[in-house]
């Protein structure tokens, strides 16, 4: 299991040094953190995302897709899309769910950002680590983490970006957690898709 573990940490580290260099580097992360459809970046960082979620453990232990658990119940299904549309009306930085294209980036981006973080990191952790929390806190940590390759984030104060990580930390503890007790990819993916749409916006 620490194999598959290594797998996912070198993944991890390979796509945030990509991204580091892509977005902070050389700027394309501009485009990316306002959207844009046309922006390169959004569909490299999400593919590479989606290619290592699926082929890595794939590859390694011939993981099906099945795995990532795709039934969803009632209840959590209203639990999925309440909470995610009251993490969407706190969003300032989110999709126009006004825009069909916006709506289908968001789609992209949560599905491809959920089967990374909590299909394929969160999982093998869970595996690997003892305790029920461990892992979580752990995977979350990446996640966070993972936003200083955002654009935005390097125009900030180092107040700003400490909480920047916090933020999307604890956004991640509640994604996994929401995977780890309703067993279902589909949650944390709703959760994410309806909190990254500014319903603000609509009024």
């Amino acid at each position: 299991m620490k194999r598959d573990a290594c797998f996912a940490l070198t993944a991890y580290v390979f796509l945030f040094a990509l991204s580091f260099i892509l977005s902070i580097n050389l700027g394309l992360g501009k485009a990316e953190s306002m959207h844009d459809p046309s922006s390169s970046l959004l569909y490299i960082r999400r593919g590479i995302m989606i290619i290592a979620a699926l082929a890595i453990p794939w590859f390694a232990k011939r993981q099906p897709l099945s795995a990532f658990g795709w039934k969803l119940s009632l209840k959590w299904l209203s639990i999925s899309v309440g909470v995610g549309i009251l993490i969407g009306f706190g969003n300032k930085g989110g999709f126009n769910p006004k825009e069909p294209t916006a709506i289908i980036l968001a789609l992209f981006h949560t599905f491809a950002t959920e089967l990374f973080f909590r299909g394929y990191i969160f999982k093998t952790l869970d595996t690997w680590l003892k305790g029920s929390w461990s892992p979580l806190l752990f995977s979350s940590l990446l996640y966070g983490f993972s936003y200083l390759t955002v654009y935005p984030i390097w125009h900030q104060s180092l107040a700003g970006n400490i909480a920047f990580v916090f933020l999307f930390t604890a956004l991640g503890i509640l994604f996994a957690y929401g995977y780890k007790k309703s067993g279902s990819f589909l949650v944390p993916w709703m959760i994410h898709f309806f909190g990254v749409l500014q319903y603000g916006s609509l009024f």
